[in-house]
């Protein structure tokens, strides 16, 4: 897939709707700031794409529930499975985080107890395992932030340049508190969410929850604003 289009090619789609103001004012700004919200919104969950998975790999003893693996990509885990001594396959859920237990059973939930900066990962099954496995997953990698307008989007391919055209134009009509973001949003949203088909009810929901809320702190900005120079009007 080819990945060849960068943030000023957004900036060159986003112009018409702005009146051609610039979007390059200082350093970048605010159009870098807008790319990378934009690409952190697009590659953070509940969203998973093909293109961006990665995989892990770790053998899990009997007695250890902790297991560190070094992942320097890491963004969240995505799925993971346990393959037995016998070449059985069992799916184990995803948690947040886990307790220490003492129970031996075979497990049956993983969590990322721990992350840190150099990219270790601390990977807690729920119980002792009652024997050995081969614990594996998938997991998707974490954006990483552009730092200039020739920048491209990679990972994310060119054909879905419709869903972070429409975020990077709604994230800098919020940043530049233009009217009309909650409009643009709206469409940047149906975009992503229609080429997610796999998400929950419940993923989709929160994502929407949350979007509108940072829609109606906007609002709610414009309309203070709006009120203060209606005030000095009078």
């Amino acid at each position: 897939m080819s990945v060849t289009r960068n943030i000023m090619s957004s900036a060159l789609f986003s112009l018409p709707f702005l009146g051609y103001q610039p979007v390059n004012i200082s350093n970048g700004e605010p159009a870098l700031t807008a790319a990378n919200l934009t690409k952190q919104t697009v590659l953070g969950p509940p969203f998973s794409w093909p293109w961006n998975r990665n995989t892990f790999q770790v053998d899990v003893v009997p007695d250890s529930q902790d297991y560190l693996l070094m992942l320097p990509d890491y963004g969240f885990l995505e799925k993971a499975w346990l393959v037995d001594q016998d070449g059985n396959v069992i799916e184990i859920k995803v948690r947040l985080s886990l307790a220490a237990e003492s129970h031996i059973q075979r497990p049956q939930s993983v969590s990322v107890q721990e992350q840190e900066t150099d990219g270790t990962i601390l990977f807690r099954l729920n119980a002792m395992p009652d024997q050995a496995y081969t614990m594996e997953g998938f997991y998707q990698q974490a954006p990483v932030l552009m730092s200039s307008l020739a920048a491209t989007w990679s990972p994310i391919p060119d054909y879905l340049s419709y869903i972070y055209d429409w975020g990077f134009l709604s994230t800098v009509t919020m940043l530049t508190k233009d009217a009309r973001f909650p409009i643009f949003a709206q469409r940047f949203m149906a975009h992503i969410l229609g080429a997610q088909g796999g998400l929950t009810s419940l993923q989709r929901n929160i994502f929407l929850g949350n979007w509108l809320e940072v829609m109606s702190a906007a609002q709610e900005t414009q309309l203070t604003t709006q009120q203060g120079i209606s005030a000095r009007q009078v």
